[in-house]
């Protein structure tokens, strides 16, 4: 057995390999309520980023929120004590769900963000079409964080999270594969804590 942190720096080099162009990606044509593709089928690979929110007046994009509107937009008690804390658990809130409780899921995800990840989760908040579909066939995904680790290269200033996922149901969604993500990530400071400005899905 590979000491945990050989397993760990496997797993992100994988990752970050994948971004590059790996052949066997998982998408699928069905609802992403969570802003990337369900597990599925094997098929292409797709790495591409979610498109940035547009809503953003240019002062708060790429992570970058104003400390007067970030304690504006956030709780004492949604900030956690460090970087690595606030990604962690948002990771895990992200990665863990059932279709019936996605509206208040996504509520959650929203009172621990600022900037641009706040206004993706608010968007995917509002938005009804893809629930229904995936409450009809009980789907759930149950994930787990295998490595966050700062970024390099041209990902220098963000986090790389790695979650490996597992997504089931009834119908297309039986029998899916665990699969690994790969997400980048940023967190902005506030006086309280750390929250988490930016989650974009890659693979």
């Amino acid at each position: 057995m590979r000491p945990p942190a050989i397993t760990l720096a496997l797993t992100l080099m994988l990752a970050l390999a994948c971004l590059g162009g790996c052949g066997g990606g998982f998408t699928t044509s069905g609802p992403s309520p969570l802003g990337r593709p369900l597990a599925a089928v094997p098929g292409t690979a797709s790495a591409t980023a979610a498109p940035a929110p547009s809503g953003d007046p240019p002062r708060e994009r790429n992570g970058r929120v104003p400390q007067s509107l970030a304690r504006g937009q956030d709780t004492p008690s949604s900030l956690a004590p460090s970087p690595h804390a606030a990604l962690l658990r948002y990771a895990l809130l992200y990665t863990n769900w059932q279709a019936a409780s996605l509206p208040a899921h996504e509520r959650r995800l929203v009172s621990m963000a600022v900037g641009a990840a706040r206004l993706t989760a608010e968007q995917i908040a509002a938005s009804t079409s893809a629930v229904a579909e995936l409450a009809a066939h009980h789907v759930q995904n149950r994930g787990v964080v295998l490595a966050i680790a700062p970024g390099r290269g041209s990902a220098r200033g963000q986090w790389i999270v790695v979650t490996q996922e597992q997504t089931s149901g009834s119908g297309s969604y039986a029998g899916l594969p665990q699969t690994l993500h790969v997400t980048f990530a940023r967190t902005q400071r506030l006086s309280e804590g750390w929250a988490v400005s930016g989650w974009t899905p890659r693979v």
